[in-house]
C-alpha cells in the first residue's frame, strides 16, 4: 500500500487544552502536568498539602482535607518553543531514497491557554464531601509549514481532551478519607499531512493499463517531493469514553499527610472523516482512478486507550513555616503500543503507527513557604520522562523527549474568601532526534533533531464561600 493510504497518522498524537485552546506541554507521552496556579508552582508536588480544590485531580479522597465550600478556576499558558531540523529526511523506496525537498528547519510550538475549573462543596452530613473537577489531562499540539522537510509525516496534528470528574470522599476516622470519581472524557482530534502526486500517480501507472508514466507526465508530475504539485489529507474525529479514579489520604500525624490516588485507563473510540484535497494535476486523472486507489473522501476510526496512572504524595509541615512535599506518578504509557486507524466503508489498508511506549515514573520535590498572613512562596523540581523508547518510535508529531522541570510561585490572600495563585515553570526537555520510518511500502522516513523549551504560566483564582 502507498503512503496516501498510509498517512492517517495517530490521532492520538496532538493537542493540548480544554475547550477550543491548543498547544503543546511536554509532559511525558500525551500527559498535562500542570492543573492549577499552585500546582504549577510547585511542579505539581504539592497536591498532598490539598492547599485548594484542585487536589481532586490527584486523589478525591483529598477533597476531604480541603476547608469549606469553595472553587479554584484558573488557566495555564503554555508557550512552546521547538527547533526541528532536517537530518537527512529520505522519500519511500518507490523514490529510491530521493531526499525530501523542502523547508529544512521549522518551529511547530506556539502559545497556547489551557483552562481549568474545580469546585468542592459544603460538609455533608456523616463525614461526606462531593466536588467536580473539569480539566484537560491529556494533549500535544504541533503544526508545521506546508513547505516543511517533515510535511509527508505531518503539517497538523491536534487532540482536545475535556474531562469532568464529579466525585465523593468520605472521613474514616480522624487519620483516613477515601474518595472516589466518575470521569466523562471527550476528546477530538485533527491530522493533517501532505500527499506527494508524483509518488501516487506512478503507483496508479503501475498498477492501470489506462494510465502510464507518460500521463504523470503530460500532467506535470515529473519528480517527487514537489511542494507545487502535493496533494493533502486532513481528518478530524470525535470520541468519548469513561473510567474512574479513587484515593486514599492517610494523616499519622497532624503535620504530615501521605496521599495515593489512582486513576483508571480510559478507552476512547474516535470516528470521524478523512477528506482529500488534491492538486489540480493529480485531479486530472479522474474521480474514479483516484477513489479506486483510495484517495476519495471517507470514514476513518481508531481507538485509543489513554492511561492508566498511579500517584503517591506526601507533604510533611517542618514548622509553622515551611512545609516539604513530594510526588512519584507511574504513567501506563504501554496502553498505546500502536495506533491503527481504519477505514471502515473502504477496502484501505488500517494505517499502523508504531510507538512501542513505555511505562514511565515521574518524580517531583518541592516547597512551600509561609511568608506571612497572607504570602505563599512555592518552588519546585521534577523529572519527568518520555514514553518514547528511541528515535526510531519517535514522530514529529510529538516529538518529546525526558523533562526537567523547575518551578516557583507565589500565593496571595486577597481578602478573607479569595486567594490569588501564580506559578512560572521551566521545562527543559532533553536534545532529541528522529528516525522514524512509516511502516509499510510507504515507507517515509523522517531525520531530524529537536531542541526545545517550554514556559508554563499558571494562574488561578480561589474562592471559598
Amino acid at each position: 500500500m502507498y503512503h496516501s493510504q498510509r498517512l492517517f497518522k495517530p490521532l492520538y498524537i496532538a493537542y493540548v487544552a480544554l475547550l477550543t485552546a491548543t498547544g503543546s506541554v511536554y509532559a511525558g507521552g500525551l500527559g498535562l502536568t500542570v492543573q492549577s496556579g499552585s500546582g504549577g508552582g510547585n511542579a505539581a508536588t504539592g497536591h498532598a498539602m490539598a492547599e485548594d480544590a484542585s487536589a481532586m485531580y490527584y486523589n478525591p479522597a483529598l477533597l476531604m482535607s480541603i476547608p469549606d465550600r469553595r472553587i479554584n478556576g484558573g488557566i495555564a499558558l503554555v508557550n512552546t518553543d521547538i527547533s526541528v531540523k532536517n537530518a537527512g529526511s529520505t522519500m519511500p523506496s518507490a523514490a529510491a531514497g530521493f531526499p525530501v525537498i523542502g523547508e529544512n528547519s521549522t518551529e511547530p510550538g506556539g502559545l497556547s491557554p489551557v483552562p481549568s475549573f474545580f469546585y468542592r462543596s459544603a460538609d455533608l452530613p456523616n463525614n461526606l464531601v462531593y466536588g467536580v473537577g473539569v480539566s484537560a489531562p491529556f494533549g500535544v499540539n504541533t503544526h508545521y509549514d506546508d513547505d516543511s522537510f517533515t510535511r509527508y509525516e505531518a503539517t497538523e496534528s491536534s487532540l482536545k481532551t475535556l474531562n469532568i470528574n464529579p466525585a465523593i470522599a468520605w472521613r474514616v476516622n480522624e487519620q483516613f478519607d477515601i474518595g472516589a470519581g466518575l470521569n466523562l472524557q471527550v476528546g477530538r482530534a485533527v491530522l493533517a499531512q501532505a500527499l506527494d502526486s508524483y509518488l501516487v500517480c506512478q503507483r496508479l501507472a503501475a498498477a492501470s493499463p489506462q494510465i502510464t508514466a507518460a500521463t504523470c507526465k503530460a500532467l506535470g508530475l515529473t519528480a517527487p517531493s514537489n511542494v507545487a504539485t502535493d496533494s493533502a489529507v486532513s481528518i478530524e474525529a470525535d470520541a468519548i469514553g469513561y473510567g474512574f479514579n479513587a484515593g486514599i489520604a492517610y494523616r499519622p500525624t497532624d503535620k504530615t499527610t501521605l496521599s495515593l490516588g489512582l486513576r483508571s485507563a480510559v478507552t476512547l473510540e474516535f470516528e470521524g472523516d478523512a477528506d482529500f484535497t488534491h492538486s489540480s494535476h493529480l485531479a486530472a486523472l479522474g474521480d474514479t482512478a483516484l477513489a479506486a486507489a483510495g484517495l476519495q473522501d471517507q470514514d476513518a476510526e481508531t481507538e485509543l486507550k489513554m492511561p492508566a496512572s498511579a500517584s503517591l504524595a506526601v507533604a510533611h509541615q517542618v514548622n509553622d513555616k515551611l512545609t516539604l512535599h513530594g510526588d512519584v506518578t507511574w504513567t501506563q504509557w504501554s496502553s498505546i503500543p500502536e495506533i491503527r486507524i481504519k477505514f471502515p466503508d473502504t477496502t484501505t489498508d488500517d494505517s499502523v503507527t508504531d510507538l512501542q511506549w513505555e511505562n514511565t515514573v515521574r518524580v517531583g520535590t518541592g516547597l512551600t513557604y509561609q511568608m506571612n498572613d497572607r504570602m505563599k512562596l512555592r518552588a519546585g523540581v521534577a523529572l519527568d520522562p518520555t514514553p518514547t523508547p528511541g528515535p526510531q518510535h519517535r514522530t514529529p508529531r510529538a516529538p518529546n523527549s525526558d523533562n526537567l522541570w523547575l518551578s516557583g510561585g507565589v500565593s496571595y490572600q486577597l481578602n478573607k474568601q479569595m486567594s490569588l495563585d501564580a506559578g512560572l515553570s521551566l521545562v527543559h526537555p532533553q536534545k532529541t532526534s528522529i528516525n522514524y520510518t512509516i511502516p509499510g511500502t510507504s515507507d517515509y522516513t523522517t531525520r531530524a533533531k529537536v531542541d526545545s523549551d517550554v514556559f508554563v504560566g499558571a494562574v488561578s483564582l480561589n474562592y471559598r464561600f
